[in-house]
């Protein structure tokens, strides 16, 4: 199975952060880019235009004919840089009257004295054309058609030389932002860094809160969320020290009381007294039942735990044949103390979602504690009643329970003083426990009658699901 790749906080940050930099970047650069072109493009148009305002200032009229004087060093005077400069002067009929080159003669009609600039190709080299329609300076009714190129490289140098003075400084800006952003980020994650430190540096057995007097507001909800993990884990740690505390406590009595039994057998095998013998082993099987019992417990608690619990698949199943099982289970136990054992189900299925063995453990641990409480002679009744929720009911006419120990009663190994029945006070501890992790509520109140009722309230589970348990 490939192991899914890990996400780094600083990367997504610097990508989040570096990612709408970069693209900035690129759309100033494409903006100065067209920004300079179109600067370029004016100021190098502007002394075009200057150039064929010269070459009309040469013009004259001489014998009813156009001239112009443009004597070599004119014309050099008219390039810029390291461009090639060409004129053409023509009539209004595209007569040619001088020039150096063959111009490409203007397509449209020109109105008078407005330039027109266009591009063209002369010798193989990409040009700027200028063409204006004047009129010879003291004969207005003479106009000629002057045409003006120069090769564009030194306004594209100059546009590359802007493109460079600005990206340049950009570069330099972003470089700066980048490693203002990574020392901002790494700051930024540096309580967390801590944060790993001092959890690193900390023993299995340190359960202590961390500190969140310096932490950032961001990060105090992850310490406030770690330190309820660590009050959880330190709650249960205590409940499983008191658990195998008291366990120890309730097992070496019974314990005990075998070793010394055994050694009364011994004593009354050796002189065959057969009556105390037999009494003897009477107090050896009490006493092996009291620890089958006992651990018969345990094991129901540690399998009614969250933790081996949450191991368990839920599936949906009809209470009502669960409890009557477990009821019926108890019937003998009823019997030997003359206790009327009822069950009245409700109508109809009544489904529930969870582990149909932990719920009929349950059922067990209430029936065998209200028996075992219950004096002889008296009625012990199981119920499931259908409502908003489903809601199982045990109701005993024994002593009850005072009201300021109904909380108590849930405790492991908690006993109500000033009964003489025999258990190992972990049954309500484990319907409780039961009850937690099928997400149940239970209450406990006095009986009409006097007596106890423990009421067990589960969620309805979907009907429509189909994934239902055969309950044998």
């Amino acid at each position: 199975m490939t192991k899914p790749k890990s996400r780094s906080i600083r990367r997504q940050l610097l990508a989040w952060l570096l990612l709408p930099l970069s693209a900035l970047w690129l759309v100033s650069t494409a903006i100065g880019y067209f920004r300079s072109v179109d600067l370029a493009e004016d100021r190098y148009d502007h002394e075009l235009i200057n150039s064929a305002d010269s070459v009309i200032a040469r013009l004259e009229v001489v014998n009813g004919k156009v001239v112009v004087d443009m004597p070599p060093q004119a014309l050099a005077m008219l390039k810029h840089g390291d461009n090639k400069f060409y004129y053409e002067i023509l009539t209004n009929d595209f007569a040619k009257v001088s020039g150096d080159v063959d111009l490409p003669g203007p397509q449209d009609e020109l109105p008078p004295h407005v330039p027109k600039l266009t591009y063209g190709v002369i010798e193989g080299q990409k040009v700027r054309i200028c063409t204006m329609r004047t009129f010879v300076e003291n004969h207005q009714d003479v106009s000629v058609i002057v045409e003006c190129a120069e090769t564009v490289g030194p306004r594209e140098n100059f546009a590359h030389q802007l493109l460079i003075g600005i990206i340049v400084p950009q570069l330099l800006l972003i470089a700066l932002g980048c490693l203002a952003i990574w020392q901002g980020v790494s700051r930024g994650l540096r309580p967390l860094g801590e944060l790993e430190k001092e959890l690193a540096s900390r023993s299995q057995f340190d359960l202590s809160p961390v500190m969140d007097v310096n932490t950032p507001q961001e990060v105090q909800p992850l310490v406030h969320a770690i330190n309820d993990l660590l009050g959880r884990l330190r709650e249960d740690i205590d409940s499983q020290r008191r658990f195998v505390a008291n366990a120890a406590h309730q097992l070496r009595t019974p314990l005990a009381g075998l070793k010394t039994y055994i050694g009364v057998v011994s004593g009354m095998a050796a002189k065959l007294n057969q009556k105390e013998l037999g009494t003897a082993v009477s107090q050896l099987d009490n006493g092996l039942n009291r620890i089958t019992h006992l651990v018969t417990r345990l094991l129901a608690l540690a399998k009614a735990e969250p933790n081996a619990a949450a191991n368990i698949k839920p599936q949906n199943f009809d209470i009502n044949l669960v409890a009557a099982e477990a009821t019926s289970d108890l019937v003998s136990d009823a019997i030997e103390k003359n206790i009327d054992l009822a069950f009245e189900g409700g109508p109809g299925p009544l489904f529930v979602s969870g582990d149909p063995a932990s719920v009929r453990e349950l059922v067990m641990n209430l029936v065998d504690n209200a028996v075992r409480y219950t004096p002889v002679g008296g009625h012990v009744t199981v119920r499931v009643q259908n409502g908003s929720n489903v809601t199982l009911a045990v109701e005993d006419d024994g002593p009850g329970i005072a009201e300021a120990e109904r909380e108590r009663v849930f405790e492991r190994f908690y006993r109500v003083l000033g009964t003489d029945a025999s258990g190992s006070g972990l049954g309500l501890a484990i319907v409780r426990e039961i009850a937690y992790t099928h997400n149940a509520k239970i209450s406990l109140d006095g009986g009409a009658a006097g007596g106890t009722v423990v009421k067990i309230e589960f969620s309805k589970a979907p009907t429509a699901s189909g994934n239902y348990a055969e309950v044998n």
